[in-house]
């Protein structure tokens, strides 16, 4: 991960994985308490440093080049850094085991919450679509959580927890 004092550049090549997305109140709430003790920092844009060139210019491309060669006092200053939005950081090392496990119970709990409120009689009902979300979205945090806190491979040890606030 790249960063810039307080700041991280944002590049959506090098991350491995696509974001889970939290969305059920409740989940929400919980997850702010555990982010409390991660670093929050802002998210910058990986600025793209090429020059676009349109189709219907293709004829004077060559001549644009040509210009840009012949004219030695261009300078070209860096773009302006503007951040994009702010995210939470955290070394997966450096993670507070006490906040985790505490994290892990609400989890657990919110879980078993919403598998009691499911049977063959509303199944299929939408009463427990906020339910059945806040399941898909305890499971996704678990597998992240458990690659990223308790796996044996050197690059998630060594990585960090990377949550994005939108």
């Amino acid at each position: 991960m790249e960063q810039d004092n307080s700041s991280i550049v944002y590049n959506s090549k090098e991350f491995t994985e696509k974001p889970i997305q939290i969305s059920v109140p409740e989940i929400v709430i919980m997850f702010e308490h555990f982010i409390e003790t991660c670093d929050e920092v802002g998210i910058i844009e990986k600025p793209n440093t090429k020059i676009p060139i349109r189709e219907e210019n293709k004829g004077t491309k060559v001549a644009y080049k040509q210009k840009l060669s012949d004219s030695k006092s261009i300078t070209l200053d860096p773009p302006l850094k503007e951040l994009s939005g702010k995210a939470y950081i955290c070394k997966s090392k450096e993670l507070d085991e006490a906040i985790l496990e505490k994290f892990c119970t609400e989890l657990t709990k919110y879980f078993q919450i919403c598998c009691s409120k499911i049977s063959p009689d509303n199944f299929l009902s939408e009463e427990i679509n906020s339910d059945i979300s806040g399941l898909r979205e305890v499971i996704e945090l678990r597998n992240y959580l458990a690659k990223y806190t308790k796996s044996k491979q050197k690059k998630y040890q060594d990585g960090y927890l990377y949550i994005a606030a939108m």
